[in-house]
C-alpha cells in the first residue's frame, strides 16, 4: 500500500513539475535578483546589505574556562 502511494505521489510530483512554465519562473527569479541588486546599490551605505564575502571576519572568541 505504501509503495502504491509513493508511486502515485512521485507521478503527481513529476506531472506538476512538467506543467510549470519554467521560463516564466526563471524570468521572475532573475527580475527579483536584479531588483535586489539595484535596490542595494541605490540605498545609502548604512542601509545597504553586506554581500557574501564582503563582511568583516570576526575573531574566534577565547575559550571560556
Amino acid at each position: 500500500m505504501i509503495k502504491v502511494w509513493l508511486k502515485s505521489a512521485k507521478d503527481w510530483c513529476i506531472k506538476y513539475c512538467k506543467s510549470l512554465n519554467w521560463v516564466v519562473l526563471l524570468g521572475i527569479a532573475a527580475f527579483c535578483i536584479a531588483l535586489a541588486i539595484i535596490n542595494n546599490i541605490r540605498v545609502e551605505d548604512s542601509k545597504s546589505v553586506e554581500w557574501i564575502g564582503s563582511q568583516e571576519i570576526l575573531e574566534k572568541p577565547a575559550e571560556i574556562l
